[in-house]
């Protein structure tokens, strides 16, 4: 399903939340089968939608032209559309729906040159990024998946994100969807340097908690994503995050430096 087909059949899905969720699944099953946005083909990932209330408005588009002051959509500035698990090596490039930017394997095997990563914003206001770094050798059967790098990336990438949509002067409520996919019995570790059975085993494939809507674009961002973060460490076997406890991030200093 195209993108434009995915956006019409989550039009009439209901209410805005249950439109971005109708998109984002739409979305997903597309990724999936191996057609996202820069030939993604890897065989797990994590996908995060965010969406805008005005998506469906007939003929609203927002100014991507190259012409305009806009460094989100500057094929030489790709990192002001971060790509989730990588800071650097990301390449812009325009797309028939919008920009966006890019990271290909380097390993000079037979992925060489796959994309692995990619964030794009579209000309309605969505964006969609889609990684399987924070999980490793994308195409391995590496079991351990870095819980730490994927709970700090998912969170300053989506606080960016609502920059560029607030650059564009976008109104809220802004709702972001996410799924985790290809994770079964894999190991949710929450220590970053340890690659072993000490971590949680998934038990499902799939894991995609319920959308939260973001009433402004100032919203704490770790706060407000509790929720769904803490559904993703509980499909390991944890019973929330372990970097989060009492309203308090663990990481929220190493989450400033970041972003």
């Amino acid at each position: 399903m195209s993108y434009r087909d995915a956006v019409m059949a989550a039009k009439y899905a209901g209410g805005s939340n249950e439109q971005a969720t109708a998109l984002h699944e739409h979305r997903l099953e597309t990724i999936i089968g191996g057609d996202g946005y820069f030939d993604f083909g890897a065989q797990r990932g994590i996908v995060v939608h965010i969406v805008p209330d005005a998506v469906y408005d007939d003929g609203y588009a927002i100014d991507l032209a190259e012409h305009s002051i806009l460094p989100e959509a500057n094929p030489a500035r790709p990192t002001q559309l971060p790509v989730l698990g990588n800071r650097e090596g990301a390449r812009g490039m325009w797309t028939a729906d919008g920009f966006g930017a890019c990271v290909e394997r380097e390993s000079g095997g037979e992925h060489d040159g796959d994309c692995v990563g990619y964030a794009h914003l579209f000309s309605n206001g969505v964006v969609e990024s889609v990684s399987a770094l924070p999980f490793g050798e994308p195409w391995s059967d590496d079991e351990s998946l870095d819980g730490r790098t994927l709970e700090i990336e998912m969170t300053s990438c989506v606080r960016r994100y609502l920059r560029v949509l607030a650059y564009h002067q976008q109104m809220s409520p802004i709702h972001v969807a996410l799924t985790m996919y290809g994770v079964g019995g894999k190991l949710l570790n929450a220590d970053e340097s340890v690659r072993s059975d000490d971590g949680g085993r998934i038990g499902e494939s799939t894991l995609a908690p319920f959308p939260v809507s973001l009433s402004n674009f100032d919203a704490d961002v770790r706060a407000e994503l509790a929720d769904p973060i803490d559904a993703l460490w509980r499909g390991a076997g944890y019973p929330g995050s372990p970097f989060f406890d009492n309203g308090e991030w663990s990481l929220r200093s190493a989450y400033d430096n970041e972003r």
